[in-house]
């Protein structure tokens, strides 16, 4: 059949392996959906809980979920050089608080709202997402958002982001009052 089904009976057969795999791709994905394993389809959306094989697998990756998690500040600068070619996407992620993820992800969603700012929640793992700034469709471009994850993403941010954010979005950060 190919790699990928060769990849996922190699998990079944190890699946606490497969729990930190999922995870690693959860988090990675709760910062940026654009990050998952196999192009177009996600590692989690492989696994069916029906199936006894799987089942071992989704409960590694509840245990990896049972930790710390953490509220993340996002912000990306999509920017086009003099030719008018892409440049590497400029990032900057930084923690806002710690916390349980149900406890995470209700203060995002109820700040949101009543900021207007729309929010996405998977209720299943605990995920909350908040687009502060939704990507726009042409380079150049910012997106900002807030996200919960497991707290295992450092503080990060490229060299000169501050002033190419500014020179981008035309001003400060847009904030909600989640500090």
């Amino acid at each position: 059949m190919g790699a990928l089904p060769a990849h996922l009976e190699r998990m079944r057969s190890h699946p606490d392996i497969a729990g930190e795999v999922l995870r690693l791709e959860y988090t990675a994905m709760s910062l940026n959906p654009n990050a998952r394993l196999y192009g177009r389809k996600t590692l989690l959306g492989m696994f069916d809980r029906s199936q006894p094989q799987d089942r071992a697998c989704l409960e590694a990756f509840e245990r990896e979920l049972d930790m710390p998690w953490a509220l993340y500040h996002v912000r990306r600068a999509f920017l086009l050089a003099d030719s008018g070619k892409r440049r590497p996407v400029m990032r900057s992620t930084e923690r806002v608080d710690l916390g349980r993820p149900q406890q995470l992800a209700r203060r995002l969603i109820s700040i949101s709202e009543r900021h207007r700012v729309d929010v996405e929640h998977d209720p299943l793992y605990g995920r909350a997402r908040a687009w502060v700034r939704p990507r726009a469709k042409a380079w150049p471009m910012a997106e900002e958002l807030f996200a919960t994850a497991p707290a295992r993403v450092i503080n990060k941010q490229d060299h000169g982001f501050e002033e190419v954010w500014g020179a981008l979005t035309g001003g400060p950060t847009a904030q909600l009052p989640l500090a």
